[in-house]
């Protein structure tokens, strides 16, 4: 026992039937004060990515989508390594002539007589890199803008009069601009659509740091002294990142559509005497010029299937993964 006052000793007399004077100290240990054990937390530590990992790894939704990427990633690799995709008629196991799917060619064959299992995974993996890049400098562009944009209310007008010009331009018309200055190619492709890519994006941050720049923790990050740029990349990047995600998987299934639409259109960026390289666009293109999928449907139904079940993994994976980042969906 602790050493009592003696306003502590009568309250105890007053409230027991026994004196504290009477009490055999002997039967007592002073224990002394735990400050240690008060000011440590009962809880168990809290990581934030530790809990956006749990709750993407108990998703059964995550789990299935990411082993069909990382099979579809893994094929579109390994099968057209090496191989010609746009044989010459001698050279095509059909001659020239396309086939149903069989047991010995699982896609069959293509229009003039190609493998269109190996074709089809080289334009998967021609598309898919395509809309990666396209995406990654969509995400960039767009958060470095539209943090600054956001952060620096200065810049409101600056940005608004650049965002109004290149929006009156439609964004077709703008792409076949760049080609035409800088003729059709790849790089040409991905500068023409980059032009205008960033500002859905831009906007979006921007919405989203006008809502919480002014909270709290900012405003004593501020008064501490901090600079913008951590404000922005500790604060309030962060907090905004399930935004971020959720806009982004949209960015790569509108690559896609791009590519088909471009090669529809006959500005493709895909050289037709490369033998070794082709596009899911090109594909589609190549196959609806003509009337050969109407007796043979697997030329078109395959290639529409395989994009349409990317763009639904990516738009699920960036889904459960936004809601994993939310701090809400935690402890």
């Amino acid at each position: 026992m602790s050493k009592l006052d003696q306003q502590q000793i009568k309250n105890f007399d007053d409230n027991h039937d026994v004196k504290y004077h009477d009490l055999d100290k002997d039967l007592f240990v002073v224990a002394g004060e735990e400050t240690a054990e008060n000011e440590r937390l009962s809880s168990k530590p809290y990581s934030y990515w530790k809990s956006v990992a749990k709750l993407l790894f108990k998703s059964k939704v995550f789990l299935v989508c990411l082993v069909l990427l990382i099979t579809f990633i893994v094929l579109m690799f390994v099968v057209p390594a090496g191989k010609i995709v746009n044989p010459i008629v001698s050279d095509a196991p059909g001659h020239g002539s396309p086939a149903a799917p069989s047991t010995r060619y699982v896609f069959g064959l293509g229009l003039q007589g190609e493998d269109y299992w190996i074709q089809i995974w080289a334009g998967m993996k021609t598309t898919l890199l395509f809309a990666f890049l396209i995406t990654v400098i969509q995400l960039v562009l767009g958060i470095v803008l539209g943090s600054i944009w956001g952060y620096y209310r200065k810049s409101d007008l600056f940005f608004i009069q650049i965002t109004n010009l290149l929006s009156i331009v439609p964004s077709l018309i703008m792409l076949l601009f760049v080609i035409f200055l800088l003729k059709p190619g790849y790089w040409p492709v991905i500068l023409g659509v980059s032009i205008q890519a960033w500002i859905t994006m831009a906007s979006t941050i921007r919405v989203q740091i006008i809502l919480v720049k002014n909270t709290d923790y900012n405003t004593a990050s501020m008064a501490l002294g901090s600079s913008s740029q951590k404000i922005i990349r500790r604060n309030i990047l962060p907090k905004i990142l399930p935004v971020i995600v959720q806009t982004g998987t949209f960015a790569i299934p509108n690559a896609i559509s791009l590519d088909a639409t471009l090669s529809f259109l006959g500005f493709g960026y895909i050289n037709l005497a490369d033998r070794k390289k082709t596009s899911l666009g090109t594909i589609i293109n190549n196959v609806m010029a003509g009337s050969q999928w109407q007796e043979y449907p697997h030329l078109i139904i395959l290639p529409v299937v395989l994009i349409t079940a990317v763009s639904v993994i990516f738009f699920l994976v960036g889904k459960v993964f936004a809601d994993s980042l939310d701090p809400k969906n935690h402890r």
